[in-house]
């Protein structure tokens, strides 16, 4: 018959193997299962703004693919042929093309291109730039090349209007990570205004409290890319100190802050697998 302390000491011993077991089950999953969990985020938004003539209007919305380090041919082959199936009208990268500890080469720079070119979006591709998209002339000049070679509008503080029909009632900007929020000053009541930040800390600017916007769309952190059961995040990122999946702040818009598609610094993801948003928007009655 066990004493006391033998119950005390199996107890003890009970807890600490199903916390040993509990965290290698997390680590094998972080390294081995996650990285590799593309998922796809659905989202219907309607909006008497979204003129009913547009028809079926879609806009597919991924960042921070890092390619290169991490994310290598299989990994891009199964984001785009993901994004093929959804058959988006719009298509919006949020910067952060390459990873910063990868050099571009030809060789690389003819894989995106040509992965980039097989996605088809008849109402235009769009980007923004991120941090790492401008850190070297070199790089900056590569990932410009190949949006200019796929088919991709950089919007570096500039604005276009997305047409369907003839009809004109959705408004697609970009901010650079020095944004210029006078760009915002033109946006209309009438339409449905969408912004795309790299930097989520970006959209905390004062004067936006007064600008029209619907939706705005931001990535950057990777949605800290390894998030720790009640320890929180692993690190924190340029431009997503103030505004992230941990520090929510109450905005005058909503904003969908996207946890991203790569990896970077270690090829791990815990509790933020990586993703892209498929947007649906129709008229309201």
């Amino acid at each position: 018959m066990m004493t006391t302390l033998q119950k005390r000491l199996l107890i003890t011993i009970s807890i600490l193997t199903a916390i040993m077991v509990f965290i290698s089950a997390n680590l094998f999953f972080a390294f081995s299962i996650n990285p590799n969990q593309l998922q796809v985020r659905y989202q219907t938004i309607e909006d008497q703004k979204v003129s009913k003539d547009m028809g079926i209007f879609s806009i597919v919305y991924f960042t921070d693919l890092q390619y290169g380090t991490f994310e290598n041919d299989q990994r891009l082959e199964k984001l785009t042929s993901t994004i093929e199936e959804l058959d988006p009208s719009v298509l919006v990268f949020g910067g952060d093309l390459y990873d910063d500890q990868f050099t571009p080469d030809e060789s690389s720079n003819q894989k995106l291109i040509k992965a980039f070119n097989s996605i088809e979006a008849p109402l235009g591709k769009f980007c923004v730039l991120g941090e790492k998209d401008i850190n070297d002339e070199n790089r900056s000049k590569a990932v410009r090349s190949i949006y200019a070679a796929s088919g991709f509008e950089i919007l570096e503080n500039s604005s276009v209007r997305l047409t369907s029909q003839n009809h004109s009632s959705v408004r697609l900007t970009g901010l650079s990570t020095t944004p210029d929020y006078n760009i915002l000053s033109t946006n209309s009541n009438e339409e449905y205004n969408i912004i795309v930040s790299h930097y989520p800390d970006n959209l905390m600017d004062e004067s936006l409290a007064s600008a029209s916007i619907s939706l705005a769309l931001a990535g950057n952190a990777h949605g800290t890319q390894i998030t720790y059961p009640l320890l929180g995040a692993y690190k924190k990122a340029e431009g997503a100190t103030q505004l992230n999946r941990a520090k929510s702040e109450d905005l005058d818009f909503p904003i969908l802050l996207s946890d991203g598609v790569g990896c970077t610094d270690v090829d791990a993801r815990l509790n933020a697998d990586p993703e892209i948003h498929y947007l649906l928007f129709s008229g309201k009655n």
